[in-house]
């Protein structure tokens, strides 16, 4: 059976899609370890990753573990999204286009990317917080902010979504239609 010319395309393109989000799967782990055994190591680090922290703000050891787990945190929704890309790029690799599995992929892709930009708003108030938790009255901080990356990572999660619901409706639609044949 001869393919497509666009799902000859594509199956390089997953392929190494493919090999991408199984290394990023293996590395990304390793990378958070280095950084925890670095912020534990290294407490003064932090101070100036956390630009702006008040006068009289002490960095420790076990603060810097405690900041490092709460961004650590975030690993499981980008994990969890590269797992299902990693599924979907399979997928794609042996020319399954349009099945319900992979539009599940999709919706999980975006749900985790959803919930990481929610996680991200939330992790910093509480690292910064951590941070500033043994200062002097008027030295302590809580600081919400929301970035255009965060609101990026949203939208796109919410797309993601959306298109995996489509996927969905159209994979069945297919299914049905190749029923009349």
């Amino acid at each position: 059976m001869s393919r497509s010319p666009p799902l000859t395309r594509i199956e390089p393109l997953a392929r190494w899609l493919w090999r991408a989000t199984t290394a990023l799967l293996v590395l990304l782990p390793l990378l958070v370890l280095g950084w925890l055994v670095w912020g534990y190591a290294h407490p003064d680090w932090l101070g100036r990753s956390f630009a702006g922290l008040p006068a009289g703000t002490t960095l420790t050891g076990a603060k810097s573990l405690a900041v490092v787990l709460v961004g650590a945190i975030g690993l499981g929704p980008v994990l969890y999204a590269l797992a299902q890309m990693r599924d979907l790029f399979a997928r794609y690799r042996r020319a399954e286009i349009l099945s319900p599995a992979c539009a599940r992929a999709i919706r999980r892709t975006g749900l985790a990317l959803t919930l990481l930009a929610i996680w991200q708003t939330i992790a910093l108030p509480l690292q910064i917080g951590l941070l500033t938790m043994d200062n002097p009255p008027g030295g302590r901080q809580l600081t919400l902010q929301l970035s255009s990356e965060t609101l990026w990572l949203l939208l796109a999660g919410g797309l993601l979504v959306t298109i995996g619901w489509v996927m969905a409706e159209a994979a069945r639609v297919a299914e049905d239609n190749a029923g009349f044949i």
